[in-house]
């Protein structure tokens, strides 16, 4: 009876042994796995802002630009009100009739200027907020 309970108690020595085994394997699997892993903090959302279709009346090829530097050093920027664009340019300055196109979002007047050798398209809309008439886009011709 002694030999068959050291066989069981030696039985259940290995059992344990190799359970404490298995559990060291798989906590030790689970840390490496986290230190490889990159997770975020914080979810990065990037991407770009729609950008809106130009009107019908700009030349194909433009190119939209933020800000235009002008031959007399002033600058027209995205936001600009029209009070601020007629004094800077004048009412001379306007090289063709104005285009007006009808969106969703109301009136969206295009005014195309030509002024120091320079030709460039203004694009004029209520934005939202404050509801003044303001530059949303300005547009230059392409070279090519």
């Amino acid at each position: 009876m002694v030999a068959s309970r050291a066989r069981v108690s030696s039985l259940l020595e290995w059992i344990a042994a190799s359970a404490a085994i298995i559990a060291v394997i798989a906590v030790g699997s689970v840390l490496v796995r986290d230190l490889r892993t990159v997770s975020a903090v914080t979810p990065v959302i990037a991407h770009e802002d729609a950008v809106a279709d130009p009107p019908a009346a700009v030349p194909t090829r433009s190119v939209s630009v933020p800000v235009l530097l002008l031959s007399d050093g002033s600058q027209l920027h995205v936001g600009d009100t029209v009070a601020e664009v007629t004094n800077r340019l004048g009412r001379d300055a306007e090289a063709a009739p104005r285009a007006i196109d009808r969106t969703s979002s109301g009136d969206r007047e295009t005014r195309f200027y030509a002024q120091g050798g320079q030709r460039f398209a203004v694009v004029l809309q209520a934005l939202a907020g404050d509801g003044q008439v303001r530059v949303s886009a300005i547009y230059l011709p392409s070279s090519r």
